[in-house]
């Protein structure tokens, strides 16, 4: 299957749809979405969810947009400019979270093509030199010898098989999705307990240190713009108000003593937000903030803290790359998304047997359902 969607990424290159999806779609901004980087082979237990871009392909897709796209700071997208008529598309770049491969493997990319980016910071990261929990959670996981582990979630303990790569990447994703939802304090309960089960030691390796401060400050004064991510990169749906206020204040003031300059735009953690998130930021003093739920392309900036972005992961090839940033693949989803919903209204009219059978055959034709969370 995964042949056949690098074929069908190269016939829209080729054909020259995807060229045709960027010219109809030059009046709309393409932000991407990037995390850390690495360089050589990485084991694909601590790069589970992809976020890892190989810093060879990471290039490539830079001298891509270069050449296609006026690539511009955020805060000129605020500022109700567009390409004009027959010009290119604008495109900006973003890294969430601040490891320190940006500063090591993106930094000099983006200096040689004279590009520029915004580094969103999470700021307990920066400071107290701990790595995130996916990534503890990603670098235990990997080391141990353990065949397996029988975790307890919601009082019904899961057994997870470890004895091949393969068995700890699926564990690792299904273990993500349940700890994502965990309050704080019992997640790195359940970290500690599972160091003890799986016997190895809560450290972390090279490619999940943080940026250090120096560097941080090095970028913004060569004009890398930095962000907000809030201080401790919890889900902005699980905190109160007085708790927004304090991630969202507290992280914007770390990041503008370290800096020097003003702090305009959040990312929010894990892409999610509220209105309450959307008014706590206001009130912080942000100027715009971007998602990472609904991705796809800004038809301007009518919403302002719900701009949109396109993740990119380390399986993205170049010719997927293309497709996505063009709009062609926005396209096709909401093609897919007309057809489903036309097959739903035709089952829900058919007569009982008949919509039975044609429900059956919708769901063979979509296979299996996943989705998909970025940090």
């Amino acid at each position: 299957m995964r042949i056949l969607k690098e074929v069908a990424w190269w016939a829209f290159v080729l054909s020259g749809l995807s060229w045709i999806a960027a010219r109809l779609n030059r009046r709309k901004s393409v932000v991407l979405l990037y995390h850390g980087l690495y360089d050589g082979t990485l084991n694909p237990a601590l790069n589970f969810d992809r976020l890892h871009v190989r810093v060879d392909r990471f290039e490539r897709q830079m001298r891509y947009i270069a050449a296609h796209y006026r690539v511009v700071p955020l805060d000129q997208l605020l500022d109700g400019e567009a390409a004009a008529a027959g010009g290119r598309p604008l495109a900006a770049i973003s890294f969430d979270d601040g490891y320190c491969s940006i500063y090591r493997y993106g930094y000099p990319v983006l200096k040689r093509l004279g590009l520029p980016a915004t580094a969103f910071v999470v700021t307990d990261f920066l400071q107290a030199r701990r790595a995130l929990w996916w990534d503890r959670l990603s670098a235990m996981v990997a080391s141990t010898h353990r065949q397996g582990v029988l975790v307890p979630m919601g009082g019904t303990p899961r057994w997870y098989r470890l004895a091949t790569v393969g068995d700890k990447v699926a564990s690792l994703q299904a273990l993500r999705h349940a700890l994502l939802r965990l309050p704080p304090q019992h997640r790195e309960a359940l970290l500690s307990q599972l160091a003890l089960e799986l016997g190895v030691k809560k450290r972390t390796l090279g490619i999940f240190r943080p940026l250090q401060p120096k560097q941080l400050r090095e970028m913004a004064e060569s004009g890398i713009a930095v962000g907000g991510h809030g201080a401790s990169h919890d889900s902005f749906l699980h905190l109160n108000r007085e708790e927004l206020a304090a991630e969202l204040t507290e992280s914007k003031r770390v990041l503008e003593s370290i800096t020097g300059r003003p702090v305009r735009w959040l990312a929010y953690p894990h892409g999610e937000f509220s209105h309450e998130a959307v008014d706590a930021a206001k009130e912080a003093g942000y100027r715009a903030a971007l998602t990472a739920i609904d991705e796809g392309l800004n038809n301007g900036t009518r919403d302002p803290f719900a701009v949109r972005r396109i993740g990119v992961a380390d399986d993205m090839s170049l010719v997927r790359f293309i497709v996505a940033v063009s709009g062609l693949r926005d396209a096709l989803k909401g093609w897919l998304r007309w057809r489903r919903l036309r097959a739903r209204a035709f089952v829900a009219l058919a007569p009982g047997w008949l919509g039975t059978r044609l429900a059956e055959c919708i769901r063979n034709l979509r296979g299996p359902s996943y989705s998909k969370e970025r940090k």
